[in-house]
């Protein structure tokens, strides 16, 4: 009698047929590693801007603050990466979609603000300079400015890097949060009764 009541008390079963959300697209870009690529570039570029601040005649990156910020953002953006290969929901997979393509245009004026840079450093060595420069000058001048020259093309190299990771996980993000034709089956097993 007792399996005859627990058999009665039947509950709706819920079938998801095409799965929900397809964030198995998202989680086919490994967002962990990008994640960690991501902080270690965004660590990289935030530490090796801080001896680059310094007075200079060349105009350089670091005046207006551009790899700082950069450094920030690519921390931050890998860390939602890291983040929604551990919990691959839709608000979190967003987030990561929003912050992405925030970080693309930064990483796009980051870019014009290096290529600047780099030939700022170049013209106010070779070009204002140079002429006028005695042996001990020239060589205190390659000292200066031809690590700065070499740090900023770096600070490019990191720049371009990061900007394809992204675009690439901003694309994964944008298939995850396509809608699919998804559709949900309800079963009822042991209908009531018109009693």
């Amino acid at each position: 009698m007792v399996e005859d009541q627990a058999a009665s008390v039947s509950e709706a079963i819920t079938t998801v047929m095409g799965g929900s959300k397809p964030v198995h697209r998202f989680l086919r870009g490994q967002p962990k590693s990008i994640g960690v690529v991501l902080v270690m570039m965004g660590i990289g570029l935030f530490m090796f801007a801080i001896p680059m601040n310094v007075q200079s005649d060349a105009p350089i990156s670091a005046d207006q603050f551009t790899p700082f910020w950069l450094g920030i953002l690519f921390f931050i953006c890998g860390l939602l990466y890291i983040l929604s290969e551990r919990n691959p929901s839709k608000k979190m997979i967003t987030a990561s979609l929003a912050l992405s393509i925030i970080s693309v245009i930064g990483v796009l004026s980051a870019l014009v603000e290096f290529s600047r840079a780099i030939a700022g450093i170049y013209h106010t060595h070779w070009v204002d300079t140079y002429d006028n420069y005695t042996e001990e000058e020239e060589m205190y001048a390659e000292q200066h400015y031809l690590p700065m020259k070499n740090m900023e093309i770096v600070f490019f190299c990191h720049s371009l890097i990061g900007g394809v990771l992204l675009v690439v996980m901003t694309f994964f993000a944008r298939a995850a949060l396509q809608s699919s034709r998804t559709q949900a089956v309800v079963v009822m097993r042991d209908l009531p009764s018109a009693e």
